[in-house]
């Protein structure tokens, strides 16, 4: 009978068969005897499955409470349990990248903050820094000229060596390349190209051929750059202690380029500008451009021709006499202009004769023996105590003040005029006058022709280091001083003093102050004159006339013979004097020999100064009155003063 039902039914069950569905039901293979427990993993597995395809919007499960899911998840299988943990980690990675986000743009938005408005002044000025570049703009030195616009000092630029050590692989074989060439120490230069830094220098302001040859070279590391130098086209000795010089970074150090340092330095300018990454100025990103003031030229008073002269004479006599140093001044006698001031001395261990970088005529005072009796004499004639031709009995010795004075050249007793006083140089003379005179008087007088005081405007240094002298106050002196200081001892001077002094004698009684400025050129060109000389009487007219007879006949006739000057009438007097001893007293043979002098004596052009320190032969006849004869010959020549109608004939 089952047999007969189940062929009865086997037709529709296969009307329902679709060969998606498998096996047809008919054909499956006899069902195997059932397990308990294999039914209840096919139950709970087919529950998990209604579950897995539940949504909350089908309301509760169907034939399921919560209870009994719970107790089915436990009875799941483990491969079912890691299904689902699988199913929960994309969840997990979202809330984390969303927390990991937020917590970046907070930390985003504190730094914001931070950099816009907390520290935005900080910020905006470095990006200021790193996004502009400042140059500084080098001015250039004005040059110095002589009175007729000849360069005497001039900056221009020169070649130095730079290194940048992080560059340079062999630091000893680069060095001795660059000595081979330059005059450095290998060692030096080694160990400067071995050290950390970013910039050292090789040599500094070499000669263009020394520069060029390294540039050939193309050593790593190494380079050539041009920086402003000064420049002398006469030499590094010419006029030195007038000029003064300067460091290597054109810094003054002394004489004119110290004094007139104010005209002469420029001001430098700058520019700063944006920049790109690569350091390159952008186009139209100019913040500030300041141009640089350039220095102006300053005109001296000063003849190179007569300078040159007054150097080699004065360094030729030093040589021939022995002396240990000597200075010459040539002034122009009615503007007071210095034409030519020389200083030599003599190297003590070598014995090389050269110009010194210092100005002995401003700054080494001297006592100048008997050239100060010229003032003495002066003094008296314009007082009115005197007269050219009034005689005085001037014996071998005379005593003053306790002290016995004895003439140098003269053993017996004697009448002698004021004028012939001069002429032969007379000590007693001397001193019979100053008498008369008195302390207060000669004070004043000296001051006024220039002794104790500065020759500058204003009782200023006209020039780095000028010494005033030594003439103490009237008030001061005691025994034998008015004496032994109307003869020129006592008393001290520099050069310069005394070339002022005698000038104004040849200017009819007029002192001028010593000029040396021209004036000065600025940049459009146009010369600005110094002031002019400032002046004062310190004798009368006809007292300076008188004056100039009587130094003219001490050439033609007295102790400054051989300072004559063929075709021109000379006027002057020699001076010798012992050197103090820094002991105390004088040295017995330690002397300066001096001649000052003006010519021509009728109509005086030139003023003339001649010192000669410590020579063999000490009488200034001999060693200093041929060496003013020899520059005021050239002098004289150079300025084409004619000469005197009477000599020529």
């Amino acid at each position: 009978m089952t047999d007969v039902l189940e062929q009865h039914q086997r037709p529709d069950t296969m009307a329902q068969w679709h060969p998606s569905m498998g096996k047809p039901p008919g054909l499956a293979a006899p069902a195997a005897r059932r397990d308990p427990a294999s039914d209840r993993r096919s139950r709970a597995a087919a529950s998990q499955a209604r579950q897995q395809r539940w949504h909350p919007a089908a309301g509760a499960p169907r034939g399921r409470d919560a209870p009994q899911r719970r107790r089915a998840a436990e009875q799941a299988s483990p491969s079912s349990r890691r299904r689902s943990a699988r199913a929960g980690l994309p969840r997990r990675r979202a809330l984390l990248l969303i927390v990991a986000s937020i917590a970046a743009l907070a930390t985003l938005g504190v730094r914001l903050v931070q950099v816009q408005w907390l520290d935005r002044d900080t910020y905006a000025a470095l990006g200021e820094r790193q996004g502009t570049a400042h140059w500084e703009i080098e001015s250039v030195r004005g040059a110095i000229l002589d009175r007729n616009l000849n360069l005497l000092a001039v900056s221009d630029s020169l070649p130095t060596i730079w290194a940048d050590p992080r560059q340079v692989t062999d630091p000893y074989a680069t060095a001795a390349a660059l000595a081979s060439v330059l005059d450095v120490d290998v060692e030096v230069v080694a160990e400067r190209l071995a050290s950390d830094r970013h910039f050292v220098y090789v040599a500094r302001q070499v000669s263009p051929q020394d520069g060029l040859a390294v540039q050939e070279m193309q050593l790593a590391g190494i380079g050539v750059r041009r920086e402003l130098s000064r420049l002398r086209p006469n030499g590094d000795d010419f006029a030195r202690g007038l000029l003064g010089g300067t460091d290597i970074d054109q810094n003054p150090l002394g004489g004119a380029e110290m004094q007139f340092a104010e005209l002469l330095d420029g001001t430098d300018g700058r520019e700063v500008a944006r920049i790109a990454l690569s350091g390159m100025p952008l186009p139209a990103g100019t913040q500030l451009f300041e141009p640089a003031s350039h220095g102006d030229d300053v005109v001296l008073t000063l003849h190179t021709q007569m300078q040159w002269v007054a150097e080699r004479s004065i360094s030729e006599a030093v040589q021939e006499t022995g002396a240990q140093g000597g200075m010459a001044v040539v002034m122009a006698v009615d503007t007071g202009d210095v034409l030519a001031l020389a200083g030599v001395a003599r190297d003590r261990d070598t014995g090389r004769i050269r110009p010194v970088a210092y100005n002995p005529a401003y700054s080494h005072p001297f006592e100048p023996g008997s050239v100060a009796k010229s003032f003495a004499i002066a003094t008296a004639l314009d007082a009115g105590l005197t007269t050219p031709e009034e005689l005085h009995h001037t014996p071998s010795s005379y005593t003053f003040a306790d002290k016995e004075f004895v003439e140098p050249y003269s053993s017996f007793d004697r009448q002698m005029t004021t004028s012939e006083i001069l002429v032969h140089s007379s000590n007693i003379g001397t001193i019979k006058l100053a008498e008369r005179i008195g302390a207060a008087r000669l004070h004043r007088s000296l001051r006024s022709f220039g002794f104790g005081r500065l020759t500058g405007s204003g009782d200023a240094p006209a020039l780095p280091g000028e010494s005033r002298g030594i003439l103490r106050p009237a008030k001061q002196w005691r025994g034998t001083d008015l004496a032994t200081i109307a003869f020129g001892q006592g008393v001290a001077v520099t050069a310069i003093q005394l070339t002022a002094a005698f000038n104004a004698l040849a200017n009819d009684g007029e002192y001028v102050q010593p000029r040396l400025v021209v004036g000065s050129v600025g940049s459009d060109g146009t010369l600005q004159p110094a002031a002019a000389a400032s002046t004062r009487r310190v004798v009368s007219e006809e007292t300076a006339r008188q004056m100039q007879t009587i130094l003219a006949e001490v050439v033609e006739t007295g102790t400054g013979k051989r300072a004559a000057v063929e075709g021109y009438r000379a006027a002057g007097k020699t001076g010798t004097a012992q050197k103090a001893s820094p002991d105390g007293g004088y040295l017995d043979d330690a002397y300066t020999s001096s001649f000052a002098g003006f010519l021509p004596a009728d109509r005086p052009e030139l003023t003339v100064v001649v010192v000669l320190d410590e020579p063999r032969e000490h009488r200034a006849g001999i060693v200093a009155a041929p060496v003013f004869a020899e520059i005021a010959e050239y002098a004289l020549r150079m300025l084409r003063v004619s000469p005197d109608e009477h000599r020529t004939r």
